[in-house]
């Protein structure tokens, strides 16, 4: 029988540009393995195309969705991580910033990466449909006015 480790403390890390279904299975998969998450929003120093919701809009979309999944006691701290381009100043910042966590929940091969590099345990959930639930892919649907409303949560 395979055992799975569980923690008390997980940290996810991610734009949420925007938040989608492949993050709320995300959300999901951490909880079996966690007792709580804090959520670090990347890039809220950057407006652009890819990144057109402004930190504030994320964090509400995010509660609305913590609220709807009754996640309220489960989900400690929100914050906004800026795009430093210096891994080691990027990890120092969240270090700083977040509410102590005991590993990070993430499937993003870099963030894996930064964290394991200083022994920091790291849960890889692997993507969920990927092929329709990515971020860029429902960014243009937005922009061209095709249908991307089925793939966020109905709360969004």
């Amino acid at each position: 029988m395979n055992h799975i480790p569980h923690f008390h403390t997980g940290l996810i890390i991610g734009r949420f540009q925007p938040f989608h279904l492949g993050h709320l299975y995300l959300f999901r998969e951490a909880l079996k393995q966690v007792d709580q998450v804090i959520v670090g929003i990347g890039g809220v120093n950057v407006h652009d195309a890819d990144n057109p919701f402004s930190q504030k809009e994320i964090e509400t979309t995010i509660n609305n969705v913590i609220h709807s999944e009754k996640w309220d006691a489960r989900v400690i701290q929100m914050f906004g991580i800026p795009d430093i381009h210096n891994d080691e100043k990027w990890r120092n910042f969240i270090e700083k910033y977040s509410t102590p966590f005991d590993v990070v929940v993430s499937h993003n091969d870099w963030v894996t990466r930064i964290f394991k590099k200083v022994g920091i345990p790291v849960i890889e959930i692997p993507f969920f449909k990927r092929d329709i639930y990515e971020g860029a892919k429902i960014r243009e649907l937005m922009r061209s006015g095709g249908e991307w409303k089925n793939r966020v949560p109905q709360i969004v």
